[in-house]
């Protein structure tokens, strides 16, 4: 398994918050471990090596951002969508119901839908 995913399965889901309006000082402005959460998140996110394994689809698929992280959140979604195999859209479709996350699993299962119909068109 890529270390960039362990790293991923050992810091979990990101912390919310990550697209505030809030600046440092300001009341609400997240603190520095939060913030250091969300950089090591970042990079870890950037260094995924695509197509992922299945099982690494799976760390993935439970530690997703729960909002939206500046592109972060598609990163992620492209590296679940790497395991994607037209003859295994079902096993896809099952992947994707243990996401962690509405926002990605809204994603994820309208891109699938997506996908299907353009097939069927």
């Amino acid at each position: 398994m890529q270390e960039a995913v362990l790293k991923i399965k050992e810091l979990g889901a990101p912390p919310e918050g990550f697209e505030g309006d809030v600046f440092p000082g300001d009341e609400g402005f997240p603190p520095e471990e939060t913030i250091n959460l969300w950089e090591e998140y970042q990079d870890a996110a950037d260094s995924i090596t695509r197509p992922v394994t299945w099982e690494e689809a799976e760390v993935l698929i439970r530690c997703c951002p729960t909002n939206h992280m500046a592109g972060i959140e598609w990163t992620v979604l492209h590296c679940i969508e790497s395991v994607f195999a037209p003859e295994a859209a079902e096993d896809f479709r099952n992947l994707i119901e243990n996401c962690n996350s509405d926002m990605m699993k809204n994603m994820l299962l309208e891109r699938l839908r997506n996908y299907i119909r353009g097939r069927e068109g």
